[in-house]
């Protein structure tokens, strides 16, 4: 379950206010009356909840939003240090696992003081790396079905076979490179009965030496650092922040993606006061159920016209001569 945690961005998002919303519309005696009786309620209970510091809770698909009742401007250390506390609770009630903290929120506080297992903005590139390679190749000229795809791993959990799969269909070969060489065999055997073509290996001199395009899904960057990878190689990294300095490494790390999505679901998100203080890419997360499998996360993001915009690298957003420059 995630919980996206914001400040309050107009009063009417502390309350159901589709109520008075209808109320307003019916333009009646006894419909304006009814409403200026629940709006006067209303700003009592705002009031209220900002001076005790009470955190709105709202439903929204598989998450939950938790708001404080005040805004950037009356977001004192004193009323944050309280509705942080008080968060702790709810968060432990509600079952959340993952918290997203809006980029107000964020300039405020640490938030790895109060959380180690926050949202990232990089949460989808697992799920895209077929879409960053497309947009990359796009401005190079070329196709994934013309490029060979090293993937560096150690763990076949459910996730990265399903993923390692789904990559085939796509690209003239995928090497994986891991030092869990037997664990691994079985998932190759399969991927060569399909009529991929996969190769398996783990020579650190060797298999990375003329890698254009990897995939690092579980190498730390000690480990990575290990292997001599072609050195104007595009790197996509999953789990590893840290930057992938190698003395004369020349090539590009991309480390988070920028998406768009379909208006109808931006609206959705809009109207829940989300799209204006976290990324699309998290907000989109929480659309996606734990128990959907990675093809049926990849339909709906087909359904959602999910394209890539822009991607970003260890110093920024990456520029179209970066690209053109890379494997050359």
């Amino acid at each position: 379950m995630i919980g996206y945690i914001k400040l309050k961005t107009e009063n009417k998002e502390l309350y159901q206010y589709d109520f008075l919303e209808k109320l307003k519309s019916k333009n009646t005696k006894l419909s304006k009356l009814k409403y200026n009786i629940y709006n006067f309620f209303y700003k009592f209970i705002i009031f209220m909840k900002y001076l005790g510091n009470i955190i709105t809770v709202k439903k929204f698909y598989n998450s939950y939003i938790f708001i404080f009742p005040f805004n950037i401007k009356n977001a004192s250390e004193y009323k944050i240090k309280i509705s942080m506390n008080k968060l702790q609770k709810l968060i432990k009630k509600y079952k959340i696992r993952s918290i997203a903290f809006s980029n107000d929120l964020k300039e405020k506080i640490d938030i790895n003081k109060y959380s180690a297992n926050f949202l990232n903005e990089n949460s989808l590139t697992a799920y895209l790396i077929k879409e960053i390679l497309n947009y990359v190749l796009e401005i190079k000229n070329t196709k994934t079905e013309l490029e060979d795809l090293f993937i560096c791993i150690k763990e076949p959990n459910k996730f990265n076979i399903q993923n390692i799969y789904y990559l085939s269909n796509y690209f003239k070969t995928i090497n994986i490179i891991t030092p869990n060489i037997n664990k691994f065999q079985k998932i190759v055997d399969k991927l060569e009965e399909s009529g991929a073509l996969v190769t398996l290996a783990n020579n650190k001199e060797k298999s990375l030496k003329k890698s254009k395009l990897i995939v690092n899904f579980d190498f730390t960057k000690e480990e990575l650092l290990k292997y001599n990878i072609y050195r104007r190689a595009i790197i996509i990294s999953i789990k590893e922040n840290r930057p992938y300095n190698n003395l004369g490494f020349e090539g590009i790390e991309i480390k988070n993606v920028q998406i768009d999505i379909s208006k109808e679901l931006k609206d959705i998100f809009r109207e829940n006061f989300l799209l204006e203080n976290f990324s699309l890419c998290t907000l989109y997360k929480s659309l996606l159920s734990e128990n959907e499998s990675f093809e049926a996360v990849k339909k709906k993001m087909e359904e959602s016209e999910l394209t890539v915009t822009k991607l970003y690298g260890n110093n920024g957003k990456i520029d179209k001569n970066e690209y053109l420059k890379a494997f050359i």
